[in-house]
């Protein structure tokens, strides 16, 4: 038995071999079972959102790209501490620099300076304290 297979391609009837036909069913039969599935699920797309005047994926907030507000409010805050670091003495914005800029650890200051880390812990204690009244004002 000889059977023809054919499928219609922009409204013709073109000609195929049974691999190719079950394989464009195959794909078929599946979009439309995920059509169906999206109906049911309440897919959205974000042409739905489109108005005359934005676009719908325009519409919908970018959670990890900080607001200017954001970013302005942090410029501030660090101009404002800049400010105060210069405010603390000579030692205490030495260690500043140390442990937040050149990022070393108390441990490693101890053993560069042969002071206690101890030492380094309580005045990193205090210098923040005395950072945070400074910034409240």
């Amino acid at each position: 038995m000889n059977n023809e297979y054919v499928i219609r391609i922009q409204g013709q009837l073109v000609a195929v071999s049974e691999e190719i036909y079950k394989s464009y069913y195959a794909m078929k039969n599946h979009e439309e079972y995920l059509e169906k599935k999206d109906l049911l699920c309440g897919k959205v797309l974000y042409s739905d959102l489109d108005t005359e005047d934005i676009q719908g994926e325009d519409a919908i907030p970018d959670l990890l790209t900080p607001s200017v507000e954001d970013i302005i409010e942090t410029a501030l805050m660090i101009e404002k501490l800049r400010e105060c670091i210069k405010v603390l003495s000579a030692a205490e914005q030495e260690l500043v620099k140390n442990l937040y800029f050149q990022e070393k650890s108390q441990a490693q200051l101890a053993r560069e300076t042969g002071v206690k880390q101890q030492t380094y812990s309580y005045r990193e204690k205090r210098i923040l304290e005395k950072l945070k009244k400074l910034l409240e004002k």
